[in-house]
């Protein structure tokens, strides 16, 4: 099985603008070192990157791996939530790297609508959550929600 060996950020805005029409955008670099049974097998795998703003300790992610329509939920800690700010998607195939080695990059665009009126700079903590979801592998997926009459 692969492994994500390394995740950073290429290029990162010193600026992030907040504004309902403004995009922003960062590239984002990951290192992957796959397997041998990976490489002779062809495996495909799909990269996924979820970037939040971590406010303190980060959440505890939960993957919800289904292949392109995996999701994070996240245990929140201390009544605070980091905010997701975008997801990128990028099908891996292990015949396409160099040896044992791959190295990514994907450019992301972060949205940040209008906080406030007046202008003001803060520091924020942005971080990305990356991870490879196998050809091979477990799938899930909540059913939508419905309601029912208890009836006692």
């Amino acid at each position: 099985m692969a492994k994500i060996t390394e995740v950073t950020l290429d290029k990162i805005p010193e600026y992030v603008a907040v504004d309902d029409t403004k995009t922003n955008r960062i590239i984002v670099k990951t290192e992957i070192e796959f397997h041998p049974l990976d490489i002779s097998g062809n495996m495909e795998y799909l990269l996924h990157l979820f970037v939040y703003d971590v406010h303190g300790i980060k959440d505890v992610p939960v993957l919800i791996s289904n292949w392109d329509d995996t999701k994070v939920l996240r245990v929140v800690r201390n009544e605070r939530r980091d905010d997701f700010l975008c997801k990128e998607s990028v099908l891996i195939r292990s015949e396409d790297a160099n040896k044992k080695n791959m190295s990514i990059k994907i450019p992301m665009k972060i949205k940040l609508g209008k906080l406030q009126d007046n202008t003001s700079i803060y520091t924020r903590k942005f971080e990305v959550f990356a991870t490879l979801i196998p050809a091979v592998d477990r799938v899930s997926k909540w059913s939508k929600p419905f309601e029912s009459q208890l009836v006692f």
